[in-house]
């Protein structure tokens, strides 16, 4: 069997290929001494007087066995079972065509392997003839490996088994990633080797295109003559613990050492002489790949009707690579190093039988190693019910119940990065915590600590919005037919620093309100951080599908809201929704970023003042103000505070709020449609034209007062620029700067056009663009002039690398 660094298939052959059946027969049947008791899963083999090519069988359940012979003649019959000495048969002659019935009386002697001991010396030549002990125990092994490539007459095994292809850390201790395939058919033999002829040749490593092909013996290649000639043997005492078995163990020969060869031991037990274990290594490979112990493992099982399968088989492959090289000692010198081959992974390869039947009988069930989790919560906060595992690297995935405990069975052995998440985490979007479990055979239970509801949260809130002991409020917002809203306001009210004012035997209720807010997404769900514990919130919804409003206590770091958005919703029924207003205060810095966790002081014309703090996203919302004229006094470290007042209306306003670092706060353009604001692309332009950010900056009302024929006359007094007329057109170049030639002129440098965010002429070598093609002056909204590469916006691309010398934007209406 091959197996690549590049691509690794275990082959386990199914018995579908049919020759033409030979006409001489020779049918029996081997029974005890008593002539009646039959015996199963016996060797029968026929040689013929002038050839050593043997003809073998399987006796079936009742000990009747068919040997179809290629030729007439002469043959030579003999029985083989694993743990006794061969019985010799009679000799039969059979004619063409013809079919001859024997009986063979099974001798029964047994084979003693209990008392022998490791003392013999090494031998190059082991056959039944040799003599010494090592043949002995190494005709037992042959009688194993014989009997799992023959099946009997009658009904055929059929086996269900795994192939896996495993690639493990360079350590060989994680398994990194897996890939497993199921298969099921009738078969006696789960792989076949490369033939004995190629390997004797070539080794059992060989390198072909830059691919390393390692070969795993069979059967057939461990009986050949050619493997037995390639080898000397002795036996090998067994490993601590395992007293029970005795080794043959195999090397090569002398001559055969400078090849890429095997050494192993076939391993079988003292007591039934039945085979266990082949064990082997690759020999004379590198040094690095020598120090993984590249190798394989081959087990053998022994059914319940006395057939034999290769239940389990594996090989293990070092993928090598070269180490980062390095190129610089720190001293501005170049330094040439031999690149050094490392373990990058080891690759390990294999199959198992899962279970094997004949007809309606189960001869073999394999349990298989297991991993068993329990889940543990340190506060209820995180539920471990639900708790979703997946070991990292293969499609090993489960659920934990409602007591936290994952099963997974089976497994292949071996130790895994597991990925837990809890549906909590799941649903927040928090990275899955990773955890080493085993799977083995033997009971045990790794135990597995969820994180506080306190880590969890730093992950998903920014660290200043939960630095007091806030928590996160979230939930849903549905219709009353459970049909989600998507992009309804959701806001969070509580007020602080209540007090009460006396005068004039009046008292006055003194507080402010806070308020918090976000939308909810396409399947209706909203999250809220910086939301207090143990404090009264009001928590409401305003949206076109209706209205709703719960009041509840944040108990923990988390808290959960379901509302449902209702026509005659409690805070803003649909008449509500027409005499209240809400807004939402957008506040930006003049580059048009967002300003996170600035304080807005929002007085309206009637009721108490209300604060709100931005968002990560430089947003609040503020529901149920009434309408007309508001106060905000805007407040940010690092920008100049201030107070500005704007006209709402009732239903949904949005109010955009420039800060500076050097003015006081002013108000972006507003543009309201049906109660609505409505985001064009024109407010881009607009902003940047009232805080002054371009070059120069030409409004429609600018080019209405000077009604130019064409749009780039109204360019030729920018200051920086130099509108230049040719023959073949009307071009816009810089006066700050050029394109250095080879030849050491200066070149002009032209600036690029965008009309629309569309840049025209934006690529490197393209030409200057014909400022003749620009839009219909009565067409354009706007014209902007960034006369340097370091003023154009970095949405468009500028970021002051001197690609560019500059932009001309336009914007049509």
């Amino acid at each position: 069997m091959r197996m690549s660094e590049r691509f690794v298939a275990v082959a386990i052959l199914s018995l579908c290929c049919c020759k033409a059946l030979p006409s001489q027969v020779i049918r029996g049947a081997v029974v005890l001494r008593d002539s009646i008791a039959p015996v199963a899963g016996a060797v029968v083999v026929a040689t013929p007087e002038r050839s050593t090519v043997s003809v073998r069988t399987l006796t079936g359940a009742k000990g009747e066995f068919t040997l179809r012979l290629p030729a007439p003649g002469r043959y030579d019959l003999k029985v083989l079972r694993i743990g006794y000495r061969p019985t010799p048969g009679p000799s039969v002659t059979v004619a063409e065509g013809a079919t001859e019935t024997v009986r063979i009386v099974f001798a029964a002697e047994a084979v003693v392997l209990s008392a022998m001991n490791v003392r013999e010396r090494e031998t190059c030549r082991v056959n039944a003839d040799s003599g010494f002990m090592v043949a002995r125990v190494w005709e037992e092994a042959r009688k194993a490996m014989l009997t799992s490539q023959l099946s009997a007459d009658g009904a055929p095994l059929f086996a269900e088994w795994i192939e896996y292809d495993r690639h493990l850390d360079s350590a060989a201790r994680v398994v990194k990633e897996q890939h497993v395939r199921t298969s099921r058919n009738p078969t006696t033999h789960a792989f076949r080797s490369r033939p004995p002829e190629m390997l004797d040749s070539a080794g059992y490593v060989v390198v072909d295109s830059g691919a390393t092909s390692y070969f795993v013996p069979d059967a057939e290649v461990l009986l050949s003559p050619l493997f037995a000639a390639g080898h000397c043997f002795q036996l090998e005492n067994a490993p601590s613990g395992q007293s029970s078995l005795i080794g043959v163990r195999f090397q090569p020969t002398r001559a055969r050492r400078d090849m890429r060869e095997i050494e192993g031991t076939l391993w079988v037990d003292r007591q039934t002489a039945e085979l266990r274990v082949l064990d082997f290594n690759y020999t004379n490979l590198s040094e690095v790949a020598q120090a993984t112990h590249p190798g394989g493992r081959v087990e053998f099982l022994r059914l319940a009707d006395g057939s034999w399968v290769i239940n389990r088989w594996s090989v293990r492959m070092p993928q090598l690579a070269a180490a980062p090289r390095i190129s610089n000692d720190g001293l501005r010198r170049s330094v040439m190093t031999r690149t050094p081959i490392v373990v990058r992974a080891i690759q390990v390869a294999g199959g198992e039988v899962t279970r094997v039947t004949r007809g309606d009988s189960l001869l073999y069930a394999a349990t298989g190693p297991r991993v068993d989790i329990q889940i543990v919560s340190s506060d209820t906060l995180i539920g471990v019910a639900g708790t979703h595992i997946a070991l990292e690297g293969t499609d090993y995935a489960a659920r934990a119940d409602a007591a936290g405990r994952i099963s997974l069975s089976p497994v292949l052995a071996g130790r895994y990065r597991a990925r837990v998440v809890t549906p909590l985490m799941d649903s927040l979007g928090v990275p899955s915590i990773a955890h080493e479990v085993e799977a083995r055979d033997a009971a045990h239970v790794d135990t597995l600590k969820l994180p506080r509801p306190r880590d969890v949260l730093a992950k998903v809130c920014p660290r200043d919005s939960i630095d007091h002991g806030e928590g996160m409020l979230r939930g849903t917002v549905r219709t009353a037919q459970a049909s989600a809203v998507k992009q309804a306001a959701v806001v969070v009210t509580w007020q602080t620093s209540v007090s009460v004012i006396g005068s004039a035997n009046v008292d006055h209720l003194n507080y402010t309100e806070k308020t918090i807010g976000t939308y909810t997404d396409s399947a209706g769900r909203w999250e809220l951080c910086g939301v207090p514990q143990q404090v009264l919130l009001t928590v409401s919804v305003v949206s076109d599908s209706g209205s709703d409003a719960q009041r509840t206590r944040l108990g923990g770091e988390f808290g959960a809201v379901d509302l449902v958005a209702r026509r005659d919703g409690a805070v803003l029924n649909s008449e509500g929704a027409r005499s209240r207003a809400l807004i939402e205060l957008a506040v930006f810095n003049l580059q048009g970023a967002a300003v996170p966790d600035a304080t807005l002081e929002v007085q309206p014309q009637s009721g108490p003042s209300r604060r709100v703090i931005t968002g990560p996203t430089g947003r609040a919302l503020l529901p149920d103000v009434a309408p007309g004229v508001i106060t905000i006094r805007a407040r940010r470290i690092g920008f100049k505070p201030g107070e500005l007042s704007a006209t709402v209306e009732a239903g949904r306003n949005t109010v955009p709020i420039m800060l500076s670092e050097v003015a006081t706060p002013t108000l972006d353009t507003v543009r309201v449609v049906g109660g609505r604001r409505v985001t064009t692309r024109l407010d881009e332009f607009d902003t940047r034209h009232r805080s002054g950010v371009a070059t120069a900056s030409i409004t429609r009302e600018d080019i209405i007062k000077r009604n130019p024929v064409d749009a780039w006359q109204m360019l030729t007094n920018v200051p920086s620029i130099r509108i230049v007329g040719r023959d073949n057109g009307v071009t816009a170049q810089s006066t700050r700067s050029g394109h250095l030639l080879p030849d050491l002129t200066m070149e002009p440098c032209f600036l690029i056009v965008m009309v629309d965010r569309l840049i025209l002429n934006g690529t490197p070598g393209q030409k200057a663009f014909d400022l003749r093609l620009l839009p219909k002056p009565d067409e354009i909204h706007g014209i902007e002039v960034f006369a340097g590469a370091a003023s154009i916006p970095a949405q468009y691309g500028g970021v002051g690398d001197g690609k560019w010398c500059g932009m001309i934007a336009i914007w049509t209406r």
